[in-house]
């Protein structure tokens, strides 16, 4: 019996169509970014092997979230059915979540709030 691996592949781009130090994992979506644009990209079979190209810091050991994070207030915003939740992190869970927010392309307050809505599900 063969066992087939998954041949996934890591497309780093350093400079594409408007994008910078992107991480994609198909060439169709690589390809968008970098075809007819004077492009610097490189695939990898590993995603370190990618982020070490584009010069990220390659994540090793996770941080323990609840030791490191304190909350500081909860307020109500005037006129609106929300509350804002203020967080104190220490800096390098904080970099490496930005981080994680840029390869994502998605902001820190939908992350946030997926987690959460994710936690509570």
């Amino acid at each position: 019996m063969e066992v087939y691996m998954s041949k996934i592949k890591y497309y780093a781009i350093k400079k594409g169509n408007g994008v910078t130090n992107k991480i994609v994992e198909t060439w169709e979506e690589c390809k968008v970014l970098v075809l007819g644009y004077p492009a610097i990209y490189k695939s990898f079979k590993t995603k370190d092997e990618a982020m070490k190209y584009l010069g990220l810091k390659v994540k090793e050991d996770k941080p323990d979230i609840e030791k490191e994070e304190t909350i500081k207030k909860v307020k109500k915003r005037k006129g609106k059915n929300q509350k804002i939740l203020k967080i104190c992190l220490e800096n390098e869970l904080y970099e490496a979540f930005i981080k994680e927010c840029q390869e994502l392309d998605m902001s820190e307050d939908l992350i946030i709030k997926n987690m959460i809505k994710e936690w509570l599900c």
